[in-house]
């Protein structure tokens, strides 16, 4: 194989190096949450998603999508970073986790411009559905609008994912890592808005952030498997 398929690799020695860093880290978080670490926490938390940036990054041809979910992953992880660091500065990581999802939505639409309209009636169903249980149950007051307004987004992005499954010319392990990512992030973000607003963890304390983490590695997946030719892996898994 050649070096440059090597680097390209899933199992090259940079790509075990940086997994390895962003499993720690993530393994370093939760720990903190659990003896309430506040700045082990804080320094943690955003390197698992900027590890899957740092992947992308040092893969050997990117194109328009995986610069787009390179971005996303970046603002995605300043939200992290203003989501841990106070209760006022919610509003200022949802418009970063908001942009986070432009990126996406950017992404699934480089290689899928296809509407797929009952795959959006799906997507902006559940929405719906999930907007009116926040209504009727939470107490979302002045954030009505601006979740309103992100609940939108996050519904586009997981239509957009959701059209590129079964379409034509995409690698169907991209298209449907893809939509797989896109459904963890609704997930975690459906289940932090009944945590902040309607006083509800369902799944438990660290679930949010464990199908944040599952969606982030999907959508980066996603990314990094559309690029073609994908090389096989020899005898030796490199």
């Amino acid at each position: 194989m050649s070096t440059t398929s090597h680097s390209f690799s899933m199992f090259s020695s940079r790509t075990k190096l940086i997994a390895a860093a962003g499993v720690l880290a993530a393994a370093v978080y939760l720990y903190a949450g659990w003896v309430g670490n506040y700045w082990l926490g804080m320094i943690s938390k955003p390197i698992p998603v900027l590890a899957m940036a740092a992947w992308l990054v040092t893969l050997p041809r990117k194109g328009r999508m995986q610069q787009a979910v390179i971005a996303g992953l970046l603002l995605c992880a300043l939200g992290d970073v203003l989501l841990e660091a106070a209760a006022d500065a919610f509003l200022l990581g949802l418009i970063a986790f908001l942009l986070g999802h432009v990126a996406y939505i950017v992404a699934f639409t480089r290689d899928c411009r296809s509407l797929y309209p009952f795959r959006a009636l799906f997507a902006y169903g559940y929405g719906a559905v999930a907007y009116g249980y926040l209504l009727q149950n939470g107490e979302l007051g002045s954030m009505a609008l601006p979740v309103l307004i992100y609940m939108l987004v996050i519904c586009t992005m997981l239509w957009r994912a959701a059209a590129r499954a079964r379409a034509p010319g995409i690698d169907g392990r991209s298209a449907w890592i893809g939509l797989i990512g896109a459904l963890f992030f609704t997930l975690s973000d459906s289940l932090l808005a009944l945590g902040m607003f309607a006083g509800q963890r369902p799944l438990g304390p660290n679930a949010v952030i464990l199908t944040y983490w599952a969606g982030q590695l999907g959508i980066t997946l996603a990314a990094g498997w559309q690029l073609r030719p994908f090389p096989a892996l020899n005898s030796n898994g490199e």
